[in-house]
């Protein structure tokens, strides 16, 4: 399941329906880290922590999409 949930992540990145660049908050939060670096460039583990962080969201958000859909049909 986790395999299916990363590749549904980079599909919905891969076609510009999950935005982090047009999302302001988001930008503003990622200026904030970068800004802790010298040369405002995020060291790759950093970087790769936040991803992993995106994508706990996006399959909390769906899991959470798949319950309430379950919920919805059986009432």
């Amino acid at each position: 399941m986790k395999e299916k949930l990363k590749g549904l992540y980079l599909q919905e990145i891969d076609q510009s329906r999950l935005d982090f660049d047009r999302d302001p908050e988001y930008q503003a939060y990622y200026t904030q880290a970068e800004a802790l670096w010298e040369g405002g460039e995020m060291p790759k583990s950093f970087y790769d922590l936040l991803d992993a962080g995106n994508f706990l969201s996006f399959a909390h958000g769906f899991r959470l999409g798949a319950q309430l859909a379950g919920w919805v049909r059986t009432d």
